[in-house]
């Protein structure tokens, strides 16, 4: 999937910092909730047929899309608690891993997801809200984010994803 235009990162970018700075973890968690639930949703009710068809263009399949979700959640977690102890986190541009990665079926993906969803929610519960926004760690498209603008992030990820689960749906020969 393409980025955005700079103009665009560079938008997304200010929010998510400034949003971040404005705003406790507490504060931010029904947005992100919302973006998963977004997510969980536009998977919902898809079958192992329609998670493994690719559309003609050759982009990621719905199975490929969700494993890329989850991958993606798991770094980010982990990058943010890197970020509050202030130390090196991981490699959060793991787009590439999503389709050698997903090889579950999409029930099972769901399942790991819903997990994983809790798991990240309950992030902003772990730690302080006056933790250093000061360490950052570079994003591909939105450059350095802080901890907080890394948990906001997820939404903006998870939104984006389910829009290409309904794109993939709308696909000339997608299955009925």
């Amino acid at each position: 999937m393409a980025g955005p235009d700079k103009a665009e990162s560079a938008r997304v970018s200010s929010y998510l910092l400034a949003q971040g700075e404005k705003h406790s973890w507490l504060e931010l968690w029904p947005r992100v909730v919302k973006g998963r639930l977004d997510f969980l949703d536009a998977i919902s009710g898809v079958s192992e047929e329609q998670a493994s068809f690719h559309p003609e263009s050759g982009d990621w399949s719905i199975a490929e899309v969700a494993q890329h979700v989850l991958t993606s959640s798991q770094a980010v977690a982990g990058l943010i608690e890197a970020l509050v102890a202030d130390r090196p986190g991981p490699d959060v541009d793991n787009a590439d891993r999503a389709r050698e990665l997903a090889s579950a079926s999409l029930g099972e993906l769901r399942c790991r997801l819903l997990r994983d969803s809790v798991a990240f929610s309950a992030i902003g519960t772990r730690f302080p809200d006056d933790a250093s926004l000061d360490p950052t760690a570079p994003h591909p498209f939105f450059g350095p984010l802080h901890c907080r603008a890394w948990f906001l992030f997820q939404r903006v990820h998870d939104q984006d994803h389910a829009r290409q689960v309904h794109a993939i749906k709308q696909a000339a020969g997608y299955p009925g």
